[in-house]
């Protein structure tokens, strides 16, 4: 099932046969999951609810709505990757835990024995279908790339929806990485050799581990690869907005789940630059 903001009309049959099979079959995975470590997870019903409860909406509103449905079902998925770690392993995993000194919460708080704590946000990126060729020739007209690079789409085979995807995805791992940033420094989860993650997800169509990659290198180093397509735009971004990285953010976290799939496909914990790149 295909989530489009258009179609937000009732499901079929065949529709509600499919989301019902599907809801079942996450809610006996991972219940049984969360009852294996309950000592560790007292909250696995709480992330449990909040997925049957994603569900119940787009029963009752359309497909258009299951944004929500991806995204705690990929938080499940990260949870249990939590509890399933090894090295090291976390004596307690918190849901949606208070973050000090401010008014805000972050999804996943990870204990070690001896007190240090691994923080975990964990964003969907998932843009919504939209067909932005009209953008894509005002990127080619005013040269947002650079000179050595081309990124080449055909408009008769989605080359405008394919756009939006990339440049969209990229556009969301700046602002939810400058979102964590705020949330370490008003919290100030950096002392005692606290671990910030940032975990990204997606179904591996809208944009890939190597997009990620390109921006884990910019974050490092504060300098964009030569072949980095966004190089231009970002830093021509960031200037306008007066925006400020302090790169704290410890870790870039890379899970793609093909929507529908119980479990991921693929998790990279620690996401690094492109090896060739030098950094």
């Amino acid at each position: 099932m295909k989530e489009n903001a258009s179609m937000n009309h009732p499901l079929d049959d065949i529709d509600r046969a499919w989301l019902s099979e599907y809801e079942s079959a996450v809610v006996a995975l991972f219940s049984s999951e969360f009852k294996e470590d309950a000592d560790r997870f007292t909250e696995g019903n709480r992330l449990l609810n909040r997925f049957v409860a994603s569900v119940e909406e787009v029963r009752k509103r359309g497909r258009g709505f299951f944004r929500a449905v991806d995204e705690a079902h990929n938080e499940l998925c990260i949870a249990v990757a939590l509890l399933k770690n090894v090295g090291p392993r976390f004596v307690r995993v918190l849901y949606e835990p208070p973050l000090p000194n401010t008014d805000r919460t972050i999804d996943f708080c990870a204990e070690i024995q001896g007190g240090q704590n691994v923080y975990v946000d964990v964003k969907t990126i998932k843009p919504l279908p939209k067909d932005r060729w009209d953008q894509y020739e005002r990127a080619i007209k005013e040269g947002w790339f650079p000179k050595n690079v081309a990124l080449m789409v055909e408009r008769e085979w989605l080359g405008g929806k394919l756009w939006h995807d990339a440049f969209a995805a990229r556009a969301r791992m700046l602002e939810y990485t400058l979102e964590l940033e705020q949330k370490i420094a008003q919290a100030q989860l950096a002392i005692n050799g606290n671990v910030s993650v940032l975990a990204f997800c997606g179904e591996g169509f809208h944009w890939h581990q190597d997009e990620l990659e390109d921006f884990v290198a910019f974050y490092r180093t504060g300098h964009h690869r030569a072949d980095d397509p966004f190089s231009l735009v970002e830093d021509n971004y960031i200037d306008e907005k007066h925006l400020s990285l302090s790169r704290v953010v410890s870790r870039f976290v890379c899970l793609r789940r093909p929507q529908g799939e119980l479990l991921q496909k693929r998790l990279n914990w620690n996401v690094q630059p492109p090896k060739e790149s030098g950094y």
